[in-house]
């Protein structure tokens, strides 16, 4: 169970790649769910943050284990999301 997405470009770009990646997210756990709507919508408001023609690298990813896999107990969760401008010299 994991899931990641990732776009380069200007923000206002990157920003319309990723929703379109987000929306092919399908998690099946609920909670696993909510952290990426989390994860969506901090990117999005981030984004909107930002002068839409800077060059941004965005990733975002996480996945879903259990300290018992057979019997599905002890689930935890794993999340990474960086947000990063490229400058160029």
């Amino acid at each position: 169970m994991s899931w990641s997405v990732s776009a380069c470009g200007p923000a206002s770009k990157v920003a319309e790649q990723l929703e379109q990646q987000f929306e092919k997210v399908n998690m099946n756990d609920k909670g696993e769910q909510e952290t990426v709507q989390h994860a969506r919508k901090l990117v999005a408001q981030t984004l909107a943050t930002i002068e839409p023609e800077k060059i941004m690298r965005v990733s975002a990813s996480g996945s879903m284990g259990f300290k018992d896999w057979q019997n599905k107990t002890g689930s935890y969760q794993s999340v990474d999301l960086k947000i990063e401008p490229i400058h160029f010299s």
